[in-house]
């Protein structure tokens, strides 16, 4: 028997209070229907989405490019702004907070982007750009302002002397431990990581990787982690949310996850991992057709016009993300026969 509630992790994490709770988030924008129509048309980026994060844990975001990741991502820090829904984080909705207060509440929500070169402003020396938001905040008297962005320019693995360079005088790499100093300067509580290693070498991505590791152990970090790599997120994450066309589809703790999915998408993206035995033991999944526009969506399960399993009840309702089995929740209406 299936129940419809919020994905959680586990008994002792229903008793835990979320840092982070996302609840029927929806983040729509407009496409013009043209001058002659007077009709605008949405884009449904992000469509009815609820989860929660826990504190300290490390909550992995997987789907095709065009899922919604990033928009949900960004509209979880306000980077974008929601259509509806509540992002509760500590238990204040984000969304009803005064300009100055999200101001203030902003130092606990820090972001590492995908390209880093695209976030550090070219003309700002890394001291600058390490220090901008101590300086915005001013939390701290100058010198131990200094102090911070000294310590941590060395925290990140690199030295006091790349502080008066500019960043195009460092490799990608070292640029993304930049950004990543400068998501630490404010003592974060949270931290969305959008992409943060996809650009880099592989070798580069386990050291970045491990660092991240190390500082969320060290500073008590929670950590959205969004990546196209499922065998990064499988190394990275304690639960993983699965997302297809704005709508997340399942969620469980990685290892269960991967061993056993319970929605057909998730097993068709499992399928392609590499592994022993060409991939994995599995047998690979090939789905046929495109993703459909956001703009129209099907009716009923969203992935029905590229499923396997489809019947009739999956094109006139729409399931919901049900608990399948302990702490592991799926929208499917035949997952128990994946």
């Amino acid at each position: 028997m299936t129940t419809t509630a919020e994905p959680m992790t586990s008994p002792a994490a229903r008793e835990a209070d979320p840092i982070l709770e996302v609840r029927n988030l929806k983040t729509h924008f407009p496409v013009g229907g043209g001058l002659l129509s007077g009709r605008t048309q949405w884009v449904k980026a992000v469509d009815d989405v609820s989860f929660s994060i826990f504190r300290g844990e490390t909550f992995g975001l997987v789907g095709e490019s065009g899922c919604g990741k990033s928009t949900l991502a960004r509209s979880i820090v306000r980077l974008e702004t929601p259509t509806a829904g509540e992002v509760r984080f500590e238990g204040e909705d984000l969304a009803s907070l005064s300009r100055r207060r999200l101001r203030r509440r902003r130092k606990d929500l820090q972001v590492i982007f995908q390209d880093p070169m695209s976030s550090l402003d070219p003309r700002m020396t890394v001291r600058e750009l390490i220090a901008e938001g101590l300086d915005i905040q001013r939390d701290l008297p100058r010198p131990e302002r200094r102090e911070r962005v000294e310590w941590l320019v060395e925290r990140v693995g690199l030295r006091r002397e790349h502080l008066d360079r500019h960043p195009h005088e460092f490799s990608g790499g070292q640029r993304q431990r930049i950004g990543i100093a400068r998501a630490l300067a404010l003592r974060p509580k949270f931290i969305l990581a959008d992409e943060p290693v996809s650009a880099l070498d592989v070798s580069v991505q386990a050291q970045v990787l491990n660092l991240l590791s190390e500082l969320q152990a060290e500073f008590g970090l929670t950590y959205l982690f969004i990546a196209h790599d499922l065998s990064v997120v499988e190394y990275f994450s304690d639960r993983v949310g699965v997302m297809y066309l704005g709508k997340l589809v399942e969620v469980a703790k990685a290892e269960e996850l991967y061993a056993d999915p319970r929605m057909p998408y998730t097993k068709a993206l499992l399928s392609a991992i590499p592994g022993e035995g060409g991939v994995r033991g599995r047998e690979r999944i090939v789905l046929k057709g495109e993703v459909p526009s956001p703009i129209d969506p099907p009716s009923g399960c969203p992935f029905r016009t590229r499923c396997w399993m489809a019947q009739g009840i999956c094109a006139e309702v729409t399931p919901p993300l049900a608990e399948v089995r302990p702490d592991h929740w799926a929208a499917c209406h035949f997952s128990d026969r994946t």
